[in-house]
């Protein structure tokens, strides 16, 4: 833009300079040389008239794709909102966006193509039960472990995270509640069903907020952590299963180290 502005005003004190000898020179009575600069002005006049438009242009373009570049700074905030409302913590890059100096066509290319991601990212996220159901100390992993109870050896189906009395569990994805009830050992449990054949088990819960059939988005507090079945104390059961096999949910909970427990 900066360039734009000096070609007009190096144009302008060109029109200035001419339009000055033209008056001294019609003093003068030279009419050989007026109609001469006669000409030079007029080509001028054209001149400047074409770098306003292109100035007017240019102004314009940039203003598009500002306005292109908030609209994606927006949907990054909403972004980085649904990703605390999960639990996730980010460590985002110093210094905003990465934007490469380069011609106008790569920059909205560029613009484009963040925006489309962006899109993405948002609707994966809040699909997918990655993120944490409850803010608590990890006291028990997935796999065999020795059973509280017996003492033997056991297949643990989930992980438990500690628990202060009736604190909020949040679904960890939008959803549809498949189970809400007691269920055995699980003693108060919901059961959510996801998008990709994901479901997301929560147990032992001291109270239920949810009803069989009720959509939910994630982050929505879904119950109260308590002891409520085959548990030893204050936790939550937090199990993920996909078109009904078992996973690990460590792997579900964190993007990277920043959240790791």
């Amino acid at each position: 833009m900066g360039k734009n502005y000096t070609k007009v005003y190096l144009t302008v004190l060109g029109l200035i300079s001419v339009i000055s000898l033209f008056i001294a020179l019609k003093s003068s009575g030279n009419r050989e040389e007026i109609e001469k600069l006669r000409k030079e002005v007029n080509l001028l006049r054209e001149e400047l008239t074409k770098k306003e438009e292109q100035l007017k242009k240019a102004v314009e373009e940039k203003e598009k794709l500002a306005r292109k570049l908030k609209s994606i700074e927006e949907k990054i905030k909403k972004a980085n909102k649904t990703l605390r409302r999960k639990g996730i913590k980010i460590k985002l890059p110093q210094g905003g966006l990465f934007i490469p100096a380069d011609r106008k066509e790569n920059l909205e290319f560029y613009a484009s193509t963040l925006e489309n991601s962006m899109e993405k990212l948002l609707k994966v996220m809040a699909e997918i039960p990655v993120g944490v159901p409850l803010y608590g100390r990890l006291t028990s992993r997935f796999g065999y472990r020795k059973d509280p109870f017996n003492g033997k050896l056991a297949f643990h189906a989930g992980i438990d995270l500690r628990a202060q009395p009736r604190q909020p569990v949040f679904a960890t994805a939008n959803g549809i509640v498949k189970f809400a009830g007691w269920s055995g050992g699980y003693g108060k449990l919901v059961i959510i069903k996801h998008k990709y054949g994901y479901e997301t088990y929560y147990g032992h819960l001291f109270k239920i907020r949810v009803k069989k059939g009720q959509r939910v988005k994630a982050g929505t507090v879904i119950g109260y952590a308590g002891s409520t079945g085959r548990s030893t104390g204050v936790h939550l059961h937090y199990e993920i299963r996909r078109y009904g096999r078992l996973l690990n949910p460590l792997k579900y909970l964190y993007l990277n180290r920043y959240n790791a427990f």
